[in-house]
């Protein structure tokens, strides 16, 4: 059976937009994640609680992990970005005294970096 060539282009974009548009779901649910997860390290480091900061900062890095990979192959500028706090944060929380006003630093500089990925 011979497939017109119109009928099989529009195959292959829906394919690419379902592609697209899940990805860019996976962005929107990751980002939103990780959002959240910054929000509530913000208040266990107001009760200075190391052991939530620390469960925190791997909520992170797992929520960065479903998407990261989309980041850095279409916005490799915010993936940087991304990095950069998030690294701070990680080891931060793993101190055994935290840095209060350098995690929440970085908190609001990830935050506000989570806010322009598109």
């Amino acid at each position: 059976m011979k497939v017109p060539k119109t009928l099989l282009s529009i195959i292959i974009l829906v394919f690419i937009l379902a592609a697209c548009s899940s990805n860019s779901n996976a962005t929107v649910d990751g980002v939103k994640s990780m959002q959240d997860t910054l929000v509530e390290m913000n208040k266990n480091m107001d009760t200075n609680d190391t052991v939530k900061v620390k469960e925190d900062a791997e909520k992170l890095e797992e929520s960065w992990k479903k998407f990261e990979d989309g980041i850095k192959e279409n916005q490799p500028d915010m993936y940087e970005k991304v990095e950069g706090p998030l690294g701070i944060i990680q080891a931060g929380a793993k101190q055994d005294t935290l840095d209060q006003a350098l995690l929440k630093d970085q908190i609001t500089k990830l935050n506000d970096t989570l806010k322009q990925i598109k």
